[in-house]
């Protein structure tokens, strides 16, 4: 375990702030694919994130060819901005009509590749009740899921893929402006979820800002690097990474963890690597979450390619 730096040590190195929020790139999910693959090679869970890097091209695709979303009223806007609200949250914002089209367009895609558990699923799927999939998808946003046979905990990820594109394409309508300011919150101020975890980035952004990464709508919002982001805590916050024979096994990812709260909330570093994705270094390192989780720490962020029984 590694003490961060001191807040005054940071101001130093952190160079020019970047924006506060950071709203999704069109090509988030094909970016995201990319570092996919290039983790899998080698990896001991290589098969695994092959397969979600299908997962995430076949986002891509329903993204690019999605008509853009429109976007919300002035007035629900500013009544956000006045008030800290997310503008397109996840509790409250109704699922969109063909959201069932995109979760079997998604399943089409991913079918051939997936696991027999995952095919046998999929092909229940069209007798799957539409009332069930509804409740489920709500469950999943609110991060309350009740998943109550093998076959709906099969369907969850596809669930959760599905969810990412609508929300990321509603969170790509919203102009920066849209979005309220001023918070360093431990929920999206686009659409009210949990980051899935931080990242630490370069170039434009600003060199050595951290970022925490929306779990759902890919929206990205600033953080103070020596901050829990949970609980806003600053006192005690300390870094673990995974080791290997001959060095960290992979340097560009350290869980942080806070004494307040007891979570821990990956932070992903550009610095350390260019090509370093938020979501796809956190399906890569999830031995890192089993560690700080024997030292006492609940792991924090939320990755919707991942449900447990």
């Amino acid at each position: 375990m590694q003490k961060l730096l001191t807040p005054e040590e940071i101001a130093v190195q952190a160079g020019t702030e970047g924006a506060t929020h950071r709203l999704p790139a069109a090509d988030v999910f094909a970016n995201r694919a990319a570092r996919l693959e290039q983790l899998a090679d080698g990896h001991a869970m290589g098969d695994f994130l092959r397969f979600a890097a299908r997962l995430a091209r076949a986002q891509d695709t329903l993204l690019r060819h999605r008509a853009p979303e429109t976007r919300p009223a002035d007035a629900h806007l500013a009544r956000c901005r006045q008030h800290g609200m997310p503008p397109i949250g996840a509790f409250d914002t109704p699922l969109p009509a063909d959201w069932v089209y995109v979760l079997q367009a998604i399943a089409f895609e991913v079918a051939p590749h997936a696991p027999a558990s995952l095919q046998n699923a999929i092909a229940d799927l069209p007798d799957f009740p539409r009332p069930r999939l509804d409740a489920i998808a709500r469950d999943i946003l609110r991060a309350e899921e009740h998943l109550a046979n093998p076959l709906e905990l099969a369907l969850a990820p596809l669930l959760g893929a599905t969810l990412q594109v609508l929300w990321t394409a509603r969170a790509r309508a919203l102009q920066p402006a849209d979005v309220p300011t001023g918070f360093e919150g431990g929920q999206c101020p686009c659409c009210g979820a949990v980051p899935v975890s931080s990242i630490v980035r370069i170039g434009d952004a600003g060199h050595g800002v951290r970022y925490a990464t929306c779990s759902l709508c890919a929206t990205e919002w600033h953080v103070t690097r020596i901050k829990c982001v949970p609980c806003q805590n600053t006192r005690g916050i300390a870094y673990q990474g995974l080791e290997g024979e001959t060095g960290p096994a992979h340097p560009a990812v350290k869980a942080e963890t806070c004494p307040e709260c007891h979570s821990s909330l990956k932070l992903v570093s550009m610095e350390k690597d260019p090509l370093a994705d938020a979501f796809a270094d956190d399906l890569a390192t999830l031995a890192l979450d089993m560690l700080v989780d024997e030292t006492g720490f609940h792991r924090a962020g939320r990755n919707l390619f991942l449900f447990m029984p």
